[in-house]
């Protein structure tokens, strides 16, 4: 019995040997499996790798399909200059090189992982706004153009080693020789060098500087305005600025200019007026005859009539003021007292008519001691009388101004040559020009001999620093326009 069991164990074993060892067969009623594709020659075989169980099938791929290589002509990757990465600094310290590479000294504490290195001179900050301030690019305060600071500068990156290419832009070899390579131009201008073409002229020994004060509020009066603008036969530029000793005090600017075309006439009106500094309201005044005056020419050039009634335009400039302390009823003689102790100031009013050959006809006429002048080849001669002073002197003259009416305020005419500048001014600007031949004089005689492109540069000229001479200044000049450069266009 036990032999009869151990032979069919033995038989049994035997056929499941068999089993293993036999392929599957095929089933017949299995469709065929479709043929596959020969392999593309630049197409590796893929190598058959083992799914764990349970994992899904891996994504099915395209026959016959190369992924393209992309490559970025003409660019060279930068080889790495910087420290080993495999070395000392990967375990959290920089070596002793690296630093001295960088321009700096390791931390004391080598142990803690650096940060970034620090820029020396990161925090410094320059003023190149305030007068005698130290400029980065000077090496004397106030003047541009010298070594810049030999500490390293905010933002800036390292210097790149000698004879190395530009990052970003890899030398091309298919160039014609001689051509300039990507990234070696010029580097852009500095934003700060072009601020120095606005920094503040100093004419001799410079007046200390001011931080300028904020004026009242009401009515608003700027510290500062210009304007500029040309007819088709004549130019216009005007400024005017608040002194140093108001910017010092928180005073307004007295100073007021005020300038219209009438184009019928192709004639240019104008008005300057000069507050008197004892008059708390001086400057609401100089708004006012300003804008009288303008308003009354134009209304009279408008007129059926020979020319204007120049008395007329400094009666209603006067009767302005008488007004404004009135306050709509007929003033009093209580308020022309009132009128003259805070409303007090200066005028000149005229007009400018061009001629065909390019000479002007100018027709003036003034209540106080603003001026004017012809500019011409340098030489500044005078329209109005004015006080006797000199270029370096200190000057204090009465002023009769309105509201009060002087018997000698009469119309003056004269004809400026084709080459010549009208200028009218305050005493902030006539008292330091005297009789033109200092170094304001000089000054204004060659920037003003053709007109300014920009009308900004007019008030960046008036605003020049010149100690003992800190009044507010005011100008109004006016060229044919053939003088503008390029000429007529």
């Amino acid at each position: 019995m036990d032999k009869d069991r151990r032979s069919l164990l033995k038989r049994l074993r035997g056929r499941a040997d068999e089993r293993t060892d036999a392929p599957e067969a095929a089933d017949p009623e299995a469709s065929p499996a479709p043929p596959q594709p020969p392999l593309d020659p630049g197409q590796r075989e893929p190598r058959p790798t083992a799914q764990p169980p349970g994992s899904a099938a891996p994504a099915p791929t395209v026959p016959g399909y190369t992924v393209p290589e992309y490559r970025v002509p003409h660019y060279a990757v930068p080889a790495y200059d910087g420290p080993d990465l495999n070395g000392p600094a990967a375990s959290g310290a920089w070596p002793e090189s690296a630093w001295a590479d960088a321009g700096h000294r390791p931390p004391d504490d080598t142990t803690q992982r650096p940060g970034p290195p620090r820029v020396e001179g990161a925090g410094q900050v320059y003023d190149i706004g305030r007068q005698g301030a130290r400029d980065p690019y000077s090496g004397v305060p106030g003047q541009a153009g010298a070594a810049a600071p030999s500490a390293a500068r905010r933002h800036t990156a390292p210097p790149e080693p000698a004879g190395t290419a530009p990052r970003h832009a890899a030398p091309r070899p298919d160039l014609p020789p001689g051509s300039p390579q990507p990234g070696s131009g010029p580097p852009a201008s500095d934003s700060r060098r072009v601020t120095s073409r606005w920094r503040r002229i100093v004419l001799g020994r410079a007046a200390a500087h001011v931080e300028p004060k904020p004026p009242p509020a009401d009515p608003y009066r700027p510290d500062t305005i210009f304007d500029g603008w040309s007819t088709p036969h004549l130019t216009v530029r005007l400024a005017s600025v608040r002194g140093d000793q108001h910017r010092f005090d928180g005073r307004p600017r007295q100073d007021d200019v005020v300038a219209a075309w009438h184009e019928p006439t192709a004639t240019v009106v104008f008005a300057v007026a000069d507050g008197v500094s004892s008059a708390p309201q001086s400057h609401v005044g100089a708004a006012l005859v300003c804008r009288t005056a303008v308003n009354d020419l134009l209304a009279q050039l408008g007129q059926d009539r020979s020319g204007p009634d120049w008395t007329r335009v400094l009666q209603a400039a006067r009767y302005q003021l008488l007004m404004r302390v009135a306050r709509g009823r007929e003033p009093d003689e209580q308020d022309k007292a009132e009128a003259v102790r805070t409303l007090a100031t200066t005028l000149v009013a005229g007009t400018v008519a061009p001629n065909r050959d390019g000479s002007m006809d100018v027709t003036l006429v003034r209540a106080g001691d603003s001026t004017a002048w012809c500019l011409q080849q340098g030489r500044f001669n005078q329209l109005l009388s004015g006080g006797e002073s000199g270029a370096e002197e200190i000057s204090s003259t009465a002023v009769v101004a309105l509201p009060r009416l002087s018997a000698q305020a009469r119309p003056m005419n004269y004809t400026l040559p084709p080459d010549g500048v009208l200028l009218v001014g305050t005493d902030g600007f006539g008292v330091p020009l005297g009789d033109g031949t200092g170094m304001v004089g000089d000054l204004f005689g060659s920037e003003l001999a053709v007109p300014p492109v920009e009308p900004r540069t007019l008030a960046h000229l008036l605003d020049f620093s010149r100690e003992t001479f800190d009044d507010d200044r005011t100008l109004l000049a006016v060229w044919p326009r053939h003088r503008l450069p390029g000429g007529i266009r």
